[in-house]
């Protein structure tokens, strides 16, 4: 049982750090989705506890669950023979009393219609104690602690997002950038490299519209871009693709997925181009330079945050200011 109360204050750490930052993330327009979004990941784990524990529980004590489970959670109990015996005695005195004091004349009216109180009478009417709903208060209890030791533990952790954000804005400053917001969605990389394209003054493509005649949006140009260049130059690539993956099916999703992109795509991007591409970000030296060769047209900077962004790692366009 200690074991499982202590994952389950883990769980409960690891959820309460995870809603901190989805609040902190979260819009004024998205507010209220996201803390009713939290509230029902921390109700859903707490259901899930209180089952775990339910079911230890009933693992390390079956008889008394087996009994429980046949008795019901609220049965009253009936009175035995002696609790019977001890009533009809009860009721037998006071029916005498009650004869005695009609035919006392000096007996009040109150002695003559009070009956006598016995501790007896009172017992038969009790009830076993209640198994489920005391089980089921503890489990509760067992969970507000866990609840809050984990609350507290979340609390005096070092807010992370912060941290990068301090960072990432000094970097800025330094290096004379503004930060450009790309929209979360899988793209962002070629996204940010399209818009520091634009700035640069380096055209996409010669394609300005699709075949219906509608604008391409950045992304299509650069995820074209970056799989026609891994593509041509195979033996610079294929040694860096994931276990059991083909170089035709990476720039499958490359060119037409949302699938995020790293440090391969965006050397083949700064080749293709022929650009050097800086990359800020809070951890290491801070700035990171690909394709750093005489001839460059221009440098394109990126935004790299790790933990701003509530899906994760996510690339913003700078621009020099």
């Amino acid at each position: 049982m200690e074991d499982l109360l202590t994952l389950h204050r883990k769980q409960l750490r690891d959820l309460q750090s995870v809603i901190t930052q989805k609040k902190k993330s979260a819009t004024k327009k998205t507010r209220r989705g996201v803390n009713d979004d939290c509230e029902r990941l921390e109700r859903e784990l707490k259901e899930k506890q209180a089952l775990e524990i339910e079911a230890l529980e009933n693992e390390l004590n079956p008889d008394a669950a087996a009994i429980e489970e046949k008795e019901g959670p609220s049965e009253p109990v009936v009175a035995d023979s002696s609790e019977l015996e001890t009533e009809a005695k009860d009721e037998d005195i006071s029916s005498k009393l009650q004869e005695t004091t009609l035919e006392d004349p000096t007996a009040t009216n109150h002695e003559r219609i009070q009956p006598p109180t016995t501790a007896s009478s009172s017992s038969s009417s009790s009830k076993k104690p209640n198994r489920a709903k005391a089980r089921l208060a503890r489990r509760a209890a067992q969970i507000e602690e866990i609840t809050a030791q984990a609350q507290e533990e979340a609390a005096s952790q070092p807010n992370l997002r912060a941290i990068e954000a301090e960072r990432m804005k000094q970097l800025f400053e330094e290096n004379g950038l503004i930060e450009l917001q790309i929209p979360p969605d899988g793209h962002c990389l070629y996204s940010a490299f399209a818009v520091g394209l634009e700035g640069a003054g380096i055209p996409l493509s010669d394609e300005s519209s699709s075949e219906d005649g509608t604008k391409l949006r950045g992304y299509t140009f650069t995820r074209k871009a970056a799989g026609e260049y891994i593509s041509s130059h195979p033996d610079d690539f294929a040694p860096f693709l994931d276990e059991g993956e083909t170089l035709e099916g990476h720039v499958r999703k490359v060119t037409s997925t949302a699938e995020w992109g790293g440090h391969m795509e965006l050397l083949a991007l700064a080749k293709e181009y022929g650009v050097t591409v800086k990359v800020v970000q809070a951890q290491g030296v801070g700035v990171t330079s690909m394709n750093e060769e005489e001839g460059q047209k221009a440098d394109v900077w990126l935004a790299y945050h790790r933990k701003g962004y509530g899906l994760g790692e996510h690339y913003n366009a700078l621009r020099k200011k």
